[in-house]
């Protein structure tokens, strides 16, 4: 929408939960948002509204808690009642926290999520974004050497229980997953 420089643009997606999540994201944005529904799909024409750029509303809704944010990661997926859809969400939870203005300050790896951060991994490249954008990536030394992954790590670093305690002792926010 920002390289739109006035009008509309109309966007087609083929499930409902495509159709709220863009549409929500425009009306948040503050564009006008109108929904057609269409042989087994939606069409949603969005007209910018130069009131609200996107920019801002974003950086309103980062705006950092008091303290560090720790998120901490114990498994390869998230949920626990289907694994393939466990894994297509931590890859999109991933990706969404690699693009956020104010990334966390640090990501522990434990237990199966050390995983994430080996080899053939799907969300090396959000973890290695996360570093660049100033996050620490601390990867149980522990629960690597367990499932035999030392010599597989490809992004963050070895930690111990000792340096992830304190961070999560130091932490003004946690985010289990």
């Amino acid at each position: 929408m920002d390289a739109l420089p006035a009008g509309a643009l109309t966007v087609l997606v083929d499930s409902l939960g495509a159709k709220e999540n863009v549409a929500r994201a425009m009306l948040e944005a503050g564009h006008e948002v109108l929904t057609d529904e269409r042989e087994g799909h939606w069409a949603l024409t969005i007209s910018k509204s130069s009131a609200c750029p996107v920019a801002e509303v974003m950086d309103a809704r980062a705006a950092p808690a008091p303290g560090k944010t720790v998120v901490f990661v114990a498994d390869r997926g998230l949920g626990r009642s289907d694994p393939e859809l466990g894994g297509l969400l931590m890859r999109a939870f991933m990706a969404t926290v690699a693009d956020l203005p104010q990334p966390p300050d640090v990501v522990v790896l434990m237990q199966g999520g050390v995983r994430l951060a080996c080899e053939g991994s799907p969300v090396l490249e959000a973890l290695a974004r996360l570093q660049e954008n100033g996050a620490q990536v601390l990867v149980c030394g522990t629960c690597l050497d367990f499932f035999g992954l030392m010599d597989k790590l490809k992004a963050g670093r070895i930690s111990n229980m000792a340096e992830i305690v304190d961070s999560l002792m130091a932490a003004g926010r946690v985010i289990p997953l």
